[in-house]
């Protein structure tokens, strides 16, 4: 597995006590596979991926078992995590203009990795940076490398991003609502990049939404979760059409349906 997570408790202090975040969470994500985690907002999903490569709070507590392509990341290992982080994991945070610096170029913000981690000298960086864009469906890249954030639309930044989490040629690619903020066209093209690239590289994904009808039809299979926990698991085709927990009932209900139209009468014919 590239990322197995079992038994996943998060802790993190407030003026009035420990509260507890994430509550005994176990899942898995193979090579070359695509799982679906879902959950109303608050439900910990973010907050799952984020412990998995320890992005946490200095404060939190952290307890259970974390893998990540074979490295144990939540026992006080400095090394394997930052060769989790700067070589086999990447992660599409949820919102790219808070992602983006917006006082920096792209080019600067979309090759630091690759040139502060990595050593890798600037111009090369820039050539690696600027074919991924290609590939990523960007036109005129010098433009896009020159570019601040706020010049930019909604559905090139999350190219940039998506970009920017490839340079490294990740195993796993952690996606945080990475297209929850687009257009429906923009989303559609977005997820046919993500499924292309996924597939010529082998990659394995966690697909984190809020959006259960995408999970299930983009998904191989989905965890549902609730209050910090996960409540149902089940291959993307029959979770919502047979859940398993009444949450995740509740969830597939609460989907907008248009009504079926009623078909008209037939007009009688003058006389």
């Amino acid at each position: 597995m590239l990322l197995a997570i079992e038994d996943l408790h998060l802790s993190v202090p407030t003026p009035v006590g420990s509260r507890e975040i994430l509550r005994g969470v176990s899942l898995d994500v193979a090579d070359g596979e695509t799982v679906g985690l879902v959950g109303e907002s608050g439900s910990g999903k973010s907050t799952t991926a984020r412990a998995a490569l320890r992005l946490t709070p200095d404060r939190a507590s952290l307890s259970g078992t974390v893998t990540v392509c074979g490295h144990g990341m939540v026992a006080d290992d400095r090394a394997a995590v930052r060769k989790v982080r700067s070589e086999l994991a990447a992660m599409i945070f949820q919102e790219p203009r808070a992602t983006l610096n917006p006082v920096r170029r792209i080019g600067d913000s979309a090759t630091e990795r690759l040139v502060q981690v990595h050593g890798m000298a600037k111009a090369t960086a820039r050539e690696r940076i600027a074919s991924l864009f290609a590939e990523v469906g960007l036109d005129d890249t010098d433009r896009v490398l020159r570019a601040y954030p706020h010049q930019l639309s909604g559905g090139m930044l999350q190219r940039v991003v998506i970009a920017a989490a490839l340079s490294i040629e990740p195993r796993l690619l952690l996606a945080d609502e990475a297209t929850s903020a687009l257009d429906v066209t923009t989303q559609a093209e977005v997820l046919a990049l993500l499924r292309r690239l996924q597939r010529e590289r082998h990659m394995g994904v966690l697909f984190i939404t809020h959006d259960l009808q995408l999970a299930a039809a983009y998904c191989d299979r989905v965890y549902v979760m609730k209050d910090g926990s996960v409540v149902d698991h089940q291959p993307a085709g029959t979770i919502f059409v047979n859940p398993a927990n009444p949450y995740t009932k509740a969830l597939a209900d609460a989907v907008p349906r248009l009504p079926e139209r009623e078909s008209a009468a037939p007009a009688e014919a003058p006389a």
